[in-house]
């Protein structure tokens, strides 16, 4: 009963976290580089997205596998020695 109620609660809060990220195209960041692009510098919209709102995505990315290395070799790396 209680791997019921789990699934039920897990299930419940995976479709609202999915009804949460769908949102209209219509508003947001979209909106602002339809009209704004060309503030940023670059000729080209797709590669103004790319440059300016996907690097901090980027940046965020390398940092996690940083940690995650660092964290592998101060976890694993007195053991080889």
């Amino acid at each position: 009963m209680k791997r019921l109620i789990g699934a039920l609660i897990s299930s419940a809060l995976l479709l609202e976290l999915l009804r949460l990220d769908y949102t209209k195209v219509s508003g947001g960041s979209y909106a602002y580089y339809l009209t704004n692009w060309r503030e940023v510098g670059i000729p080209n919209l797709v590669t103004a997205i790319l440059a300016d709102w996907r690097a901090y995505d980027s940046l965020g990315e390398a940092t996690l596998l940083f940690a995650a290395a660092t964290a592998f070799y101060l976890l694993l790396g007195r053991r080889m020695k």
